[in-house]
């Protein structure tokens, strides 16, 4: 079963109510919250959105997620180091999405909530990435960058 966006809002809302939805409707669902992993809080944002570019394949959801504040950084001792896992963002460079899953694998689909797996996730993406900044070591599995 595929979940709704108005489904995702629902579970979002129960499970982690601090998340702010900033805009939904029938294509796509916008949160916004607070993160604290280890030592460091975080504001991330999840855009679940479904990709009507692939015709039949219009309820494949993609979620996406984001650190806006701090900005992801590079290590200071080893600023050639790239950081880990991760995907680009053509529109917003310094807001590069995490990558969190593996979509070839099908780790994730709509089917699955965004509460139950890509917050959790982030929550484990995030403290992976506290522990590279401390020790250059990347705890998360996965390929490095």
């Amino acid at each position: 079963m595929i979940l709704s966006t108005w489904d995702q809002a629902q579970l979002m809302q129960k499970i982690w109510p601090t998340f702010k939805i900033l805009q939904r409707d029938r294509r796509c669902v916008y949160w916004e919250g607070a993160l604290r992993p280890l030592s460091q809080t975080y504001t991330v944002r999840v855009l679940l959105y479904r990709d009507k570019s692939r015709g039949k394949s219009a309820n494949l959801a993609i979620p996406l997620v984001e650190v806006t504040d701090p900005l992801l950084r590079k290590r200071s001792e080893d600023p050639s180091d790239p950081i880990p896992h991760h995907y680009p963002n053509r529109d917003r460079p310094e807001l590069p999405f995490l990558c969190l899953y593996d979509p070839r694998a099908r780790e994730w689909h709509p089917g699955l909530a965004v509460a139950r797996t890509i917050i959790p996730w982030t929550i484990d993406w995030l403290a992976c990435y506290e522990g590279w900044l401390a020790t250059g070591e990347w705890t998360g599995g996965g390929r490095h960058g």
